[in-house]
């Protein structure tokens, strides 16, 4: 809303100047507002009373940078301040880091060959779901441990985390297992760790060899750590993190220094299927020295133990399937050339901890079971008791570290049936009776459910 008024302008007298009346000028304005001057004032020097010329404004320097780019050209050390004068015209100007011709053609030799070494997945491949499946692609993963003053080449690949897989070497404590990546915090928590054995309980004990027991729901982080080494050397193991079920039995060699890591076996807490080991690991500077057999022999006298026969968790692997077929022969081998007078499969499964299938397929491998004629359903073991003994010293001499059962100090972890009681599933009868001589060792079998 505007509103009209009047407002009379008189003009001073000034030397030379006419007088003229004062006149009446309508002149409109907006409420709120002062007026505004007709006339900008001019700036005067106080002294000589001259018209001074107004400043220009300073122009913002992108503008002219803008423009110079547009025309290819750099602007010079004074045609703008940068930066509050901290950078020249030269340093601040950006069109000397243009990507050129040059630059892109690298850039496209290197995408190039980062798209080969990562197995064609922008070329078209399948994006990898897992970090251990892209690990394997980009070729990223840990080649080798130190393991106390071994360093071990890795068989397998291990799903360590991202930014372990990432270095080819890592370090690992020899008593707590805890993995590093770099030597100086190595070196430095081999002088603050306190540990000089695994978590657990010791159970066995035999010169220089122990045998500790843990629980993965006791000490997560231990056995994490211990089946991230055993994938390193195991192709089929599957179980890293979930530890919580299974029982660790660790294998030592003890000395002054403490307990060093030799390798272990796990198990089920609860088995539904009657497995006395899940798996099994024995490390390569350790092989060739007896210790699988070892193992697998203690795992049995703890099925001995509990008086409930055990079996290793199925299926075998080819190299697992050959260290128990070893073990088993012996076992039977070395009762059958012990026992006088009669002595039935339950026996057997007694006195070894062996499953009737382990024992029958143990027989039926080495064409010692064979059929009667005349009597269906009866069976008859036939050897040679010269090769037997021959295979028993055989063994002795190429493993003649044994476990002693007086040496144990274990109490089973759930307390089970005792043996006699325990077997409802068996497919074939325990009435058997062995009768061994000096060449033959004759085994008759009658089936009491074709009677």
């Amino acid at each position: 809303m505007t509103k009209t008024i009047s407002v009379t302008a008189t003009a001073e007298k000034m030397p030379g100047a006419k007088s003229d009346a004062a006149t009446t000028t309508p002149v409109k304005l907006k409420r709120g507002r002062p007026p505004k001057s007709a006339t900008k004032p001019v700036a005067t020097d106080a002294d000589t009373g001259a018209t001074l010329e107004p400043t220009p404004k300073r122009r913002r320097t992108y503008t002219k940078k803008a423009k110079a780019a547009e025309n290819g050209t750099s602007l010079g050390v004074d045609e703008g301040v940068f930066f509050t004068s901290r950078l020249s015209a030269l340093e601040a100007d950006t069109t000397q880091f243009v990507p050129g011709d040059e630059d892109i053609s690298m850039f496209e030799e290197a995408r190039a060959a980062a798209s080969i070494s990562e197995g064609g997945v922008e070329g078209g491949g399948t994006t990898p779901s897992t970090p251990s499946a892209l690990a394997s692609m980009v070729g990223y993963q840990a080649k080798k441990i130190q393991l106390g003053s071994y360093v071990i080449d890795s068989w397998y690949l291990s799903p360590f985390p991202d930014e372990y897989s990432r270095h080819n070497l890592l370090y690992v404590c020899e008593y707590c297992l805890k993995y590093m990546k770099s030597e100086f915090t190595f070196k430095r928590h081999c002088q603050r760790c306190e540990q000089r054995h695994p978590p657990g309980d010791e159970i066995y004990r035999d010169d220089n060899i122990s045998v500790f027991e843990v629980d993965g729901r006791k000490n997560k982080i231990y056995c994490q750590n211990l089946c991230l080494i055993g994938k390193m050397f195991l192709d089929t193991k599957t179980l890293y993190y979930d530890v919580e079920p299974f029982l660790f039995y660790i294998l030592c060699e003890n000395d002054e220094q403490g307990y060093h890591f030799a390798g272990y076996y796990s198990k089920e807490k609860r088995s539904s299927m009657g497995y006395n080991l899940s798996c099994i690991m024995i490390l390569p500077s350790k092989q060739r020295e007896g210790y699988g057999k070892l193992l697998i022999e203690f795992s049995y006298l703890l099925s001995k133990k509990e008086s409930v026969p055990g079996s290793p968790e199925k299926p075998l692997s080819d190299f697992g399937l050959l260290s128990y077929r070893s073990y088993w022969r012996r076992a039977i081998y070395e009762i059958l050339l012990a026992c006088d007078g009669a002595v039935s499969i339950d026996d057997l499964a007694a006195q070894t901890g062996m499953t009737i299938d382990d024992i029958i397929s143990t027989l039926q491998t080495d064409g010692m079971l064979h059929r009667m004629p005349g009597t269906p359903g009866s069976y008859a073991i036939v050897a040679d008791a010269k090769k037997i003994k021959e295979y028993v010293s055989k063994a002795q001499e190429k493993s003649p570290r044994r476990i002693d059962p007086c040496k144990l100090r274990w109490a089973p972890f759930l307390i089970k049936a005792p043996l006699s009681a325990a077997p409802t599933n068996r497919r074939r009868s325990t009435s058997t009776a062995l009768a061994i001589s000096s060449t033959l060792v004759n085994v008759t079998s009658d089936n009491e459910n074709d009677k």
